[in-house]
């Protein structure tokens, strides 16, 4: 099975996972034992952040909070998806301080006409372990989180065989189809009442930034929206035009810091490893490569609850900026050398709001819609445009209240350089004029 490029690579990165993950398994029988002979003394956090932007929890004597919703879309999380399954496969309670999860994910393709291959079939096998410690539980130190992940894929070319430019498989990556990656490895340190949030890590950037599929969360637990779009294809979680924000199956090494004012508002700014831009593949990396080639982004955001109902909606925007020398698609006017670029710039903003309930005060069974909307005119971002946005009924069907029905649809308009048309003529020479390549076969 291949796994990474560098020797080595890919032992190292199971090496330290699986040493992480087994570590802490004493480590959780321990924690485990002395919370049960001092029962009742714990300090549990006061609020939490939603892991796709820092919208504060409100504070609430009702039930619990619901664990993490397992995402249809991959890019919707950074952190760890707990069914309570393997907690309990281990004997430890739901309530310790460290928590094991995963994901298990298998898919499959039919392209039914068109595309570069007709009626060509592809799938997918996802499997995900990961590792969460409540360090202020654990440790002591207040507003510490700890995760780690691991995960690996194989698969083929879903989208390649599609000509899919935004992507429909939202499992498959841009290349590298059988892969064992450290997928994630952050501390996260919450400050001064949670109104200041750092991280530090590996880390999923697209949870963190442009993720129209957060959820408000609010108080009354029984009308919470577990998710805002079930959909699998990759627009939904990754707004087209935002470069390589460092996402699944590619996160990156770097840094975020979110400031909450109010529960209603906030200001977060990343800083990451940017060498995906020119076509590394940093989710198989297991430390960062330091260069030039950096990716900054910055995104505010405000919840709101509508009406009496209280229907619970939000809207960010932002900015994000790529450093190092870029491919643009291009030849100079001789036709002898590549046009370059300097560095990318774009914009991007997203809404989600709640529409209606069946039941108000009930259940969340109900309508969400969702929209988006991206631009960067860099020549060297295959995508200028973007604008996007869908439906989703939550537990509408008679005795199925968690199943969701939803569309959507997604727009880009392609830049002119023939870097955007690479994807139908895989063969080409790069740069080199479309009309002289091989369509893919």
């Amino acid at each position: 099975m291949r796994c990474l490029p560098e020797s080595g690579g890919c032992r190292r990165a199971v090496y330290v996972h699986v040493s992480f993950f087994l570590a802490l398994l004493p480590a959780a029988v321990l924690a485990q034992s002395v919370e049960n002979d001092a029962a009742g003394t714990t300090v549990g956090s006061s609020a939490s952040i939603t892991p796709g932007g820092p919208i504060a929890q409100p504070e609430t004597a009702g039930p619990p909070a619901m664990e993490r919703a397992l995402a249809a879309n991959p890019r919707a999380l950074s952190g760890g998806y707990y069914s309570g399954l393997l907690q309990k496969a281990l004997g430890l309670s739901p309530d310790s301080p460290i928590k094991f999860g995963g994901v298990l994910t298998v898919g499959g393709n039919w392209l039914a006409s068109g595309g570069l291959r007709p009626h060509s079939t592809t799938g997918d096998f996802v499997l995900g372990l990961g590792a969460d410690v409540d360090a202020e539980r654990l440790l002591h130190i207040p507003g510490g989180e700890f995760y780690s992940s691991g995960i690996e894929y194989q698969g083929t070319d879903s989208n390649g065989r599609a000509g899919s430019v935004q992507v429909y498989d939202n499992l498959c990556p841009p290349k590298n189809f059988q892969r064992l990656e450290l997928y994630e490895l952050w501390w996260r340190q919450r400050l001064f009442d949670d109104r200041l949030i750092f991280k530090i890590g590996k880390i999923n950037a697209g949870g963190e930034f442009g993720q129209v599929l957060t959820p408000v969360p609010i108080p009354e637990a029984n009308m919470r929206d577990w998710t805002i779009s079930d959909l699998l294809y990759t627009p939904s979680g990754l707004i087209p035009t935002n470069f390589k924000l460092p996402i699944y199956p590619n996160p990156a090494w770097g840094l975020t810091a979110s400031f909450l004012p109010t529960k209603k508002f906030y200001v977060s700014y990343g800083v990451f490893d940017g060498n995906g831009a020119r076509g590394v593949q940093t989710g198989e990396k297991v430390g960062p490569t330091i260069n030039s080639y950096k990716f900054h982004i910055g995104e505010v955001g405000h919840a709101w609850r509508l009406a009496d109902q209280g229907k619970p909606g939000r809207f960010a925007a932002g900015i994000w900026g790529q450093t190092g020398t870029l491919a643009t698609g291009k030849l100079t006017p001789e036709g002898n050398a590549a046009v370059t670029t300097n560095g990318a710039t774009g914009y991007y903003a997203f809404a989600n709001q709640r529409l209606w309930y069946r039941h108000p005060g009930k259940d969340p069974s109900g309508l969400i819609g969702f929209a988006q909307f991206g631009y960067s005119d860099t020549p060297s971002n295959t995508a200028n445009w973007y604008a996007g946005g869908g439906l989703t009924a939550l537990g509408l069907a008679p005795s199925r209240p968690y199943d969701t029905m939803g569309v959507g649809l997604a727009w880009s308009k392609l830049n002119s350089g023939a870097d955007a048309g690479l994807i139908f003529f895989p063969t080409c020479p790069h740069p080199i004029p479309q009309p002289r390549c091989a369509p893919r076969s």
